[in-house]
């Protein structure tokens, strides 16, 4: 990154500071790498050289040892184990079954896939498949598998019809042979809900949760001991939820850190293996351990424990009392959307071994496909990418979308100049605690301040020429739509025709003329209903017009939940191009009291809680991504006459119409003081740091996600894209998807039945309708969190009765435009 100008970094200081005033009940948190867990650090500028770190890549999909003659329904794959020669894998699923089959007489140990492979480890692969299915009593089911010392332990619960009881055996097979050496009776104590499995030194340490009479989450541990006496002991505490230990890690061969996450955040425990006694540990002992990034461990022979992150796989190092990343998924050329769900069968001798199932999807087809793979990794000698420049790419959480994964191998083999690697060097600024979330309002006030504390951080290290080169997803953090902070996009687009590009909303996306974020992905966020209820300008509703909407065809209900507060916020928002214009604030004019004035008079002050909400049967739930109440989640009745929306695809747009009593053919705006259109809100975003390394290098990644390959995979993924061709091609091929097989899938309905035909009669026209509602869309969300906390701290004096506006406005529009300076 460039350093940027003293000046400016002294102002961004101050406008932190300040913030952290606007922003009430913001915590205190660490920069970019501080807290808990690995520091992560930014490699932007810095050349490759030959020996940087390397993998070699080999991709597996072994075979799953089902019948080539039998047509299969599903099957899954997973590891049961690994050791220096084989990897074993089970693979578990069912058969097709006949339509006409007698469900009474079915027996469905005829139909059930249980079968094992072996995976020479020299070669990669598949030396034997054997069928355990045979050995299995009938109403069986495989609840764990362990491979160790040329062994398969498999624990079977066999269910007896006749008596209603459950047993539970160990069987235990020669890998080499396929044949069964032992049957052994299992406790059903010694079952359970078995989550974490270890063996440290001569012992075995196992965890299962539990729950008390009053719903209480605890933990029960066992420890088998050398001479095979298993002994168990508990965790738990009155009031206290013990929610999960994520590992069980070796301090020494006699004892044991359990990690819980809890309620009230994570407490450590030391089990002493011998006494079987736990011992709560001050927990500062342990903060260098990033808790939210461990996932998946992995315990390698020499007993240090490595887990997966979405940027890479980390190594707990007890001895430095650090977290160490070994692998970042950018130093291999495989795709990381892939390697990030993956889990760890063998760190040892220069190799990393990841396996797990690779999980197609394909929006409008029933037969979605998965596979298992196994992936290789092995450390090359030197780097294929010596000489190129490092790009820092960061992702929110270090994930990324199949497609942008598969752009960032693209441009890392093409460029010959500059190498982009992904990093997550920010997600612990992010420490929110829902916890204590019960409401729309409450979700929606910890998440404004979470953006507010993320925006903040990555403002600063931009300015601080620390930031990095290429950001995606970060739209929501409107703060940084300001070129101090972002490049302007706009150069790298070119001259878009408006027949080919949705160029709507490439405007709809720019402040003040410059487009600092482009939505690669977008959606729709506004009211779907039927367009006989829009409002004069045919796309939306001006206030008056909604109150109206509201009364008249919702009976009073409105499909926007949020209490006083947080609405307003979220129209203003919809409205920021008529408040904050080149840095000016103004709420002086009449679009402003318009939106005040019909939320006194119309909106309940405090949203209702989700216990609330969900006790009313009637309720209307939002739909699509962002808007659905996660605690409140459930279908839909297809006799409401509108939803509130974040469209994401065609799909969405489809099955929402078919819930919705009429035609339910538009998504119309939010109320506004001028009948505007719908938001569009990006899903999948790019931005470029005006401080970027090279701004011309990250500029062509952007354009390599304008190419039609790219937009025409995300839109047969059910996204809405830039591209008209790419729309259309896939909208096409969701209406002949949910007119048939797609219609029975989702609602269970025959797609030929009277009542299909009447709620899918789909066809080319919804595809129109939905480019005209894409057409309508008036400006791109990107919400200005600080802003947004200043409205919602301010505002409910007005509505409350306790100030007039004017007075409101006065100290809100000076709170606004002090931020807005502060920004330069």
């Amino acid at each position: 990154m460039k350093q940027f100008p003293v000046k400016a970094i002294s102002a961004v200081m101050a406008a932190s500071m300040l913030l952290s005033v606007a922003a009430c009940n913001k915590n205190g948190g660490s920069g970019a790498n501080g807290g808990s867990g690995a520091a992560v650090e930014s490699h932007s500028g810095e050349k490759i050289s030959g020996d940087t770190p390397w993998y070699e890549s080999k991709i597996v999909e072994p075979e799953n040892g089902c019948d080539p003659n039998r047509e299969v329904d599903y099957v899954y794959q997973s590891l049961a184990g690994c050791d220096k020669d084989s990897m074993v894998i089970l693979s578990s699923g069912y058969y097709k079954m006949p339509d006409n089959i007698d469900w009474d007489k079915i027996d469905y140990s005829e139909y059930s896939i249980n079968s094992v492979s072996v995976i020479d480890r020299a070669t990669n692969e598949t030396v034997s498949t054997f069928d355990i299915n045979d050995k299995l009593e009938p109403n069986s089911y495989i609840e764990s598998s362990e491979y160790a010392d040329g062994k398969l332990s498999c624990i079977v619960s066999i269910w007896n019809d006749a008596t209603y009881e459950q047993k539970y055996e160990e069987l235990v097979f020669d890998v080499k042979t396929g044949s069964l050496i032992e049957t052994n009776k299992v406790a059903e104590d010694a079952t359970g809900n078995i989550e974490r499995s270890v063996k440290i030194g001569d012992y075995r340490v196992e965890t299962e949760m539990n729950y008390d009479m009053s719903d209480t989450a605890w933990y029960g541990i066992y420890v088998t001991a050398p001479d095979g006496s298993r002994t168990k002991t508990e965790l738990k505490e009155n009031g206290t939820d013990y929610y999960d230990i994520p590992f069980v890690l070796g301090i020494d061969e006699n004892t044991a850190l359990l990690p819980v996450s809890t309620n009230s955040g994570y407490i450590f425990f030391e089990l002493d293996l011998k006494e079987v006694k736990a011992t709560a540990v001050d927990s500062k002992e342990y903060e260098w351990i990033n808790m939210d990034q461990c996932y998946n461990p992995f315990t390698a022979d020499d007993g240090s424990l490595y887990f997966t992150s979405p940027v890479g796989i980390m190594k707990i190092d007890f001895k430095k009392k650090v977290t160490e990343q070994v692998l970042n998924y950018s130093w291999s050329d495989v795709n990381r959307s892939i390697l990030s769900y993956l889990e760890i069968a063998d760190i040892s001798d220069g190799k990393i071994i990841l396996c797990g199932e690779n999980y197609g999807f394909e929006a409008y087809a029933s037969n979605d496909t998965s596979s298992f793979v196994i992936v290789e990794l092995t450390k090359a000698d030197k780097n294929p990418h010596a000489g190129k420049t490092i790009l820092e790419l960061y992702s929110p959480y270090g994930y990324t979308e199949d497609k942008i994964a598969d752009a960032i191998l693209k441009y890392n083999e093409t460029s010959t100049d500059y190498f982009i690697e992904v990093t997550d060097r920010y997600s612990s600024v992010d420490d929110s605690d829902y916890s204590n979330v019960e409401s729309e309002d409450d979700s929606e006030f910890v998440s404004l301040n979470a953006d507010s504390k993320m925006s903040n951080q990555l403002a600063m290290d931009i300015m601080n020429g620390v930031g990095p080169d290429i950001l995606m997803n970060v739209s929501y953090y409107g703060q940084l739509n300001n070129p101090n902070y972002l490049a302007d996009l706009t150069p790298y687009l070119g001259n878009l025709d408006s027949s080919k590009y949705f160029t709507n909303i490439i405007e709809a996306g720019k402040i003040n003329g410059k487009l600092y974020n482009l939505p690669v992905c977008f959606q729709v966020e506004g009211i779907q209903t039927c367009s006989e209820y829009a409002g004069a300008s045919g796309v939306g509703f001006t206030t008056e017009e909604y109150e109206a909407f509201v009364k008249d065809v919702l009976n009073g209900k409105d499909v926007i939940t949020s209490g006083q507060a947080y609405y307003f916020a979220k129209i203003f928002t919809a409205m920021r191009d008529k408040f904050i214009v080149d840095g000016k604030v103004d709420f002086s004019g009449p679009e402003f009291a318009a939106l005040a004035e019909y939320v006194k008079d119309n909106v309940i002050e405090k949203s209702k809680s989700w216990d609330e909400m969900y006790a009313e049967e009637d309720y209307v739930y939002a739909s699509g991504v962002g808007a659905t109440i996660v605690k409140a989640d459930r279908g839909y009745d297809e006799n409401e006459p509108a939803y509130y929306t974040n469209c994401y695809g065609m799909s969405n747009y489809l099955t929402t119409m078919a819930d919705i009593k009429g035609s339910g053919d538009v998504i119309l705006g939010m109320p506004s003081a001028d009948g505007r259109g719908p938001m569009c809100t990006p899903y999948i975003s790019v931005a470029v740091s005006a401080q970027a390394y090279n701004l011309d290098a990250c500029g062509e990644f952007v354009k390599l996600l304008m190419s039609d390959e790219v937009q025409l995979d995300f839109a047969m993924k059910d996204n809405f894209v830039l591209s008209r061709e790419a729309f259309r091609t896939a909208g096409k091929a969701a209406v002949e998807y949910y007119s048939g097989e797609g219609f029975e899938r989702y609602y269970g309905i025959d797609s030929n039945s009277p009542e299909a035909k009447n709620r899918a009669n789909f066809s080319e026209k919804n595809v129109d309708d939905m480019e005209a509602i894409i057409e309508s869309c008036s400006i791109m969300k990107a919400q200005d969190a600080d802003i947004s906390l200043i409205l919602i701290e301010e505002m409910p004096a007005y509505f409350s009765g306790q100030k007039d506006l004017d007075a409101v406005i006065s100290i809100a529009q000076e709170r606004c435009q002090k931020v807005i300076n502060e920004r330069g």
